[in-house]
């Protein structure tokens, strides 16, 4: 009971599914957050690139600083965020999906499923809900049939 506590604790449940949609979903998100960052300097930049009188360049300039100064400390900071906001997300995703593919392999092998429990905050749950039911009619319907001669095995001719 001790190794499943310590594997729902861990962030990282399935590593390359976690990370490849961490990647992605940073990417997208950086992408669209750098677009914004552009939006605010180009005003301030197209000012700077353009013009020679000194008279509108120091407005320009003055402005580019602040927001340089502002915004790039707030972009590192909400990137850092984005990037754990992920990491959880991912973790309410990859962790559920690993726990119905261990029931999905005990099912395949003809062995009695783990019982099916998710976290609150996991997704899936109608998915946990729905692999509980079939876990519990599988166990039922083992109780009531009786084995066959000789064990586990298929009748002749089955596969």
């Amino acid at each position: 009971m001790g190794a499943a506590d310590n594997r729902r604790r861990t962030r990282i449940v399935d590593r390359p599914f976690q990370l490849g949609l961490a990647v992605r979903l940073l990417l997208v998100l950086t992408t669209l957050f750098v677009a914004g960052l552009i939006i605010a300097f180009a005003p301030s930049c197209y000012v700077l690139a353009t013009t020679n009188d000194l008279k509108s360049l120091e407005p320009a300039a003055a402005e580019f600083l602040v927001l340089h100064k502002r915004l790039l400390p707030a972009a590192l900071l909400s990137l850092a965020g984005m990037f754990f906001y992920v990491i959880f997300i991912s973790h309410r995703i990859a962790g559920p999906l690993y726990r119905i593919n261990a029931i999905l392999r005990a099912l395949i092998e003809d062995r009695d499923p783990l019982i099916l429990d998710f976290r609150d905050g996991d997704y899936f749950q109608s998915t946990a809900a729905l692999l509980k039911e079939l876990s519990e009619k599988r166990r039922a319907s083992r109780k009531t049939t009786a084995p066959r001669p000789g064990g586990n095995s298929p009748p002749d001719g089955a596969k």
